[in-house]
């Protein structure tokens, strides 16, 4: 492990402009490198035919991989499992909701129930109290 960050950063940085020239260089160079490969192939127009039917092969194959992968990764046992264990999840947070909703209108109820009996009993106590206020200082 390197020990001296700045050095490290100006060689990182040195490696960056060298990458840079690498490529710049290349690049100049390839259009001579295509004219020797275009001299080099007479017969140009067969591999110009020949490149999209590679390249739909090549797509051809890549997707035959990937189906495979697909299926296999499908039938694996986990993926079986986790598929099991979410089903179990979903259908059990359906069921708490359910009681959840269940309980709340049934907790309304039983509140409404309290204040309307809270509130009889409230009326009856002040009747209770108003009469036994009528009758303090009565004679019998």
């Amino acid at each position: 492990m390197a020990t001296n960050q700045p050095k490290d950063a100006r060689h990182a940085l040195y490696a960056v402009a060298g990458l840079a020239d690498l490529a710049t260089s290349t690049l100049r160079q390839l259009p001579d490198e295509a004219q020797k490969l275009r001299n080099r192939l007479p017969d140009a127009q067969k591999l110009r035919t020949r490149l999209p039917e590679d390249a739909v092969r090549a797509y051809d194959n890549l997707v035959e991989r990937g189906e495979s992968l697909v299926s296999s990764i499908r039938s694996s046992r986990s993926t079986e499992r986790a598929s099991r264990a979410t089903r179990i999840a979903v259908s059990t947070t359906k069921a708490a909701s359910t009681r959840a909703r269940s309980n709340a209108r049934s907790t309304r109820s039983a509140a409404k129930g309290a204040t309307t009996t809270v509130r009889r009993a409230a009326q009856a106590d002040a009747k209770a109290a108003k009469d036994a206020a009528d009758k303090v200082g009565q004679d019998k």
